[in-house]
């Protein structure tokens, strides 16, 4: 443009109006002769005339041109600052913006008002992404970030911090209830299935709520304890909403504390394997072992698995667990006699895992443990997260001869498709049945109807959580093969299970022990 317009006023400098001006007079050249010094002093006027009009229209030119590019440039930078202040993916407002726009929604509070800052992840999200594809995943987002939008409205924020994690500034509030029923409104408008590429899925959100200025002022702590009122509601069921508390705080700590304690005792390989025996009822013979794990640091002493095995997996350092305890575990069983079983419990996050079943395989081949002789338990909750990746994994440790056992069977999601859709050689009863079958006819109505189930399926039982003998003698006679519990014993290391082995060589039935239950001993390794 600028070459365009300079080459336009040089020719009409040069070229057009010099020879207009000529042109324009009778026998130019004969004139000039005539008259010599007025047509020169004309022609000097004429040409000089002819660059200041030349020029004058150049700089005309020239500044739309410069007037455009500013436009252009301003334009540009407002974009620009868009993209920087806003996620490509929802539209939504992001990090840097949301922590702008709370100073400016804050100033606009006045006395009396409160707002709400809400963290809200997608319960699920990434089972979702791998199953269905990330173009999938990217809709979904877009979907959840639309029913909240829908619901706050223009008097809030909301914005895409990372990934599947959501925060919303709530209009200005009167009442600290009112945040609640706007938390209830977001849970009940996410939970309504979603239509998207000819699939239907149905998700769930924890919300965690933090007041201004009730629970502080700046934005960044607002957030954090948003974000820990939002993992106590995730730790309270699915898609549930929570205030944050002052002792939720104290809490967090703790379970720091513990995730830094616990990654260094997985370093220093201070996590045992302890073994539980599981007897045959009928002879009331051991038949197998339980792997549980157990963990004692020097500050906070015995560490329930319940309590550290979450945090495994929430941190994850689940499969390097997983790991170290089977292969120590496998290592034990591969010195008992050859009729005798290995029970290992598997986290949830191996059912996801698609080489898990090579690392279990390459763990049986280093102990020399047949692979018949391991049992690995799960929970009807984790078949039901992802049950298409659940089931690609069981196939194939079952193809290795390894038999899996449905832990927990009835306390969780509880489906008879499972017995049927996945390969399950055993069902575990619960304890939470078996403890108080003695006392309770629904209890007692509910063993006898899985045992009945079992044996048209043809498949194994073991009652967990047998204390009393009587309780061992009704399982016997309703068709229970196996139990465990602390009639029989507690779990122990294994150096001290070697003389139950050695009993076991020459005939003896597994005598009943006085162990006091601790409630924390029949916690799963890996559950």
């Amino acid at each position: 443009m600028p070459r365009y317009t300079l080459r336009c006023g040089l020719w009409l400098v040069v070229a057009v109006v010099p020879i207009g001006y000529i042109l324009a007079e009778a026998e130019p050249y004969a004139l000039l002769i005539k008259h010599g010094p007025v047509w020169l002093f004309d022609l000097i006027i004429g040409y000089s005339l002819t660059l200041f009009i030349a020029g004058s229209i150049y700089g005309i030119f020239r500044l739309l041109h410069l007037k455009g590019e500013i436009n252009r440039h301003a334009v540009a930078e407002q974009q620009a600052r868009e993209l920087a202040e806003h996620d490509a993916l929802t539209g939504l407002a992001n990090r840097r913006k949301f922590i702008d726009g709370f100073a400016e929604l804050t100033a606009k509070t006045i006395h009396g008002q409160r707002r709400a800052v809400m963290m809200l992840d997608i319960d699920g999200f990434k089972p979702i992404n791998d199953v269905y594809g990330h173009a999938f995943g990217d809709a979904l987002l877009r979907e959840f970030a639309l029913r909240l939008s829908s619901e706050v409205g223009n008097e809030g924020m909301i914005a895409r911090l990372g990934g599947d994690e959501f925060a919303i500034v709530t209009p200005p509030l009167a009442e600290k209830r009112e945040a609640a029923d706007l938390a209830r409104r977001l849970l009940a408008r996410i939970q309504e299935p979603i239509c998207l590429e000819s699939r239907q899925v149905q998700v769930g959100t924890g919300v965690g709520i933090s007041m201004f200025p009730d629970d502080g002022f700046s934005v960044s702590e607002l957030l954090r304890r948003a974000d820990i009122a939002l993992y106590r509601a995730k730790t309270s069921g699915r898609s549930a909403y929570r205030f944050f508390e002052m002792e939720m705080d104290a809490s967090i700590l703790h379970r720091t504390l513990l995730e830094q304690r616990l990654r260094s005792a997985l370093a220093e390989n201070e996590i045992q394997v302890h073994f539980q025996p599981i007897l045959d009822l009928a002879s009331q013979k051991i038949r197998g072992f339980e792997a549980l794990a157990r963990w004692s640091d020097r500050d906070f002493g015995h560490v329930p698995p319940n309590q550290f095995i979450p945090i495994a997996e929430e941190s994850g350092i689940i499969s390097e667990l997983t790991d170290r305890l089977l292969r120590e575990a496998c290592r034990v069983a591969s010195q008992w006699p050859e009729h005798m079983f290995l029970s290992f419990n598997v986290s949830p996050v191996q059912l996801h895992d698609h080489t898990f079943p090579l690392k279990v395989m390459s763990i049986l081949a280093d102990s020399g443990l047949n692979p018949g002789r391991l049992i690995l338990e799960i929970t009807e909750t984790s078949l039901f997260k992802n049950p298409r990746a659940a089931k690609a994994v069981l196939e194939q440790l079952s193809e290795a001869r390894i038999q899996i056992a449905l832990d927990d069977f009835g306390t969780g999601h509880s489906s008879l498709g499972y017995l049927r859709d996945f390969p399950i050689n055993k069902v575990k009863i619960d304890k939470s049945f078996t403890l108080h079958m003695e006392d309770d006819a629904e209890c007692a109505a509910i063993i006898d109807a899985i045992l009945v189930l079992a044996k048209g399926l043809g498949i194994e039982t073991v009652a967990e959580g047998i204390e009393q003998p009587a309780v061992m003698t009704k399982l016997a006679e309703s068709g229970c093969q196996f139990g465990q519990g602390f009639l029989f014993s507690a779990a122990k290391a294994a150096a001290r299970i070697d003389e139950m082995v050695a009993q076991q060589g020459v005939g003896s039935a597994m005598p009943h022990t006085v162990d006091a239950p601790s409630g924390n001993d029949m916690a799963k390794a890996i559950n």
